[in-house]
């Protein structure tokens, strides 16, 4: 049987990132002393390891049939936080983190639908609080028209089922509350939130207006152009709002601040983790609307 982590450990961990959120804005005049790179490169590989040893072990329990759905479901709120810890931790796993996190909340809300318990996913819709995120102005600009362009289709798929022009009943509903205007203008509101963060000499990318011929003739469903698989329209608009900007991020981001103070790196790590949970809450959204979450789909793995 997989050993699996304690709720007081769950609470310990958000309890740490809470101190990360802290100490960024509350440290900022701190002067940390300095390690020497070759200690820092170690300590940094040695938290990478670890936190992909403890994801990978409660991910294979959350699928795990012979363990009760209890440990499952506690298995799956540690992988969801495990995770995360690897996108931050890991430079080269950023997407992987993101989306097994992504991944995780779902598997841990479906459990806790079994189990007859509340569960609250781990939630970012804005970066309003992200005073800055050094990962290069290039990577900031592309995940501004990412989110902008999420934001245009959003609208366009609410004004489409206003108009009773869709059926499918998930996106009805979230167009009938008002959830899916918010949806577009939280996308908006971080695309302006993201150009706020570049130097005034970077190029804006974002079009406002985008190609929308998909979305008014198939407001219910698609071919998702990534893996030729039919999938709730919203969904895909979704899903490609995260894979452009886990591809932004790896194409163009700078992730790795290993030469950087100490204050820098928490800085970087707190603003990092918030665009980590912003894109998973993406990815979880489109699981939630019933676009397929295994491996094979998400990652191109046979």
């Amino acid at each position: 049987m997989q050993t699996l982590l304690p709720f007081p450990r769950v609470r310990r961990r958000l309890a740490a990132w809470a101190a990360i959120l802290c100490a960024v804005a509350l440290c900022a005049a701190c002067t940390a002393p300095r390690v020497s790179g070759k200690a820092e490169a170690e300590r940094d590989a040695n938290a990478c390891e670890s936190a992909f040893a403890d994801a990978g072990e409660h991910s294979e329990a959350v699928t795990d049939a012979s363990l009760l759905l209890v440990e499952r479901y506690q298995a799956a709120r540690s992988a969801q936080h495990d995770w995360l810890d690897v996108a931050i931790q890991c430079s080269q796993r950023f997407s992987e983190g993101v989306l097994h996190s992504a991944q995780a909340q779902h598997y841990a809300a479906t459990l806790a639908s079994a189990l007859g318990r509340d569960y609250q996913p781990l939630t970012v819709n804005r970066l309003d609080t992200v005073t800055a995120l050094p990962i290069g102005n290039q990577a900031l600009a592309r995940l501004a028209l990412a989110e902008d362009r999420a934001g245009f289709a959003t609208q366009t798929l609410a004004g489409r089922y206003v108009a009773g022009m869709g059926s499918n009943r998930q996106t009805m509903a979230l167009a009938t509350d008002g959830t899916l205007l918010d949806m577009s203008d939280d996308h908006k509101e971080t695309a302006s939130r993201l150009m706020g963060l570049t130097d005034s000499a970077q190029e804006d990318l974002r079009q406002k207006v985008y190609r929308a011929a998909t979305l008014i003739d198939d407001p219910d469903a698609a071919i998702d152009p990534t893996t030729g698989l039919r999938a709730n329209t919203l969904a895909i608009v979704e899903m490609d709002c995260v894979r452009e900007e886990l591809q932004d991020v790896e194409q163009y981001g700078t992730l790795d601040h290993a030469d950087d103070t100490k204050d820098a790196q928490r800085q970087l790590r707190a603003s990092l983790l918030q665009l980590a949970m912003l894109i998973a809450t993406h990815a979880y959204t489109a699981f939630g609307l019933g676009y397929p979450l295994t491996d094979e789909v998400l990652f191109g793995q046979q």
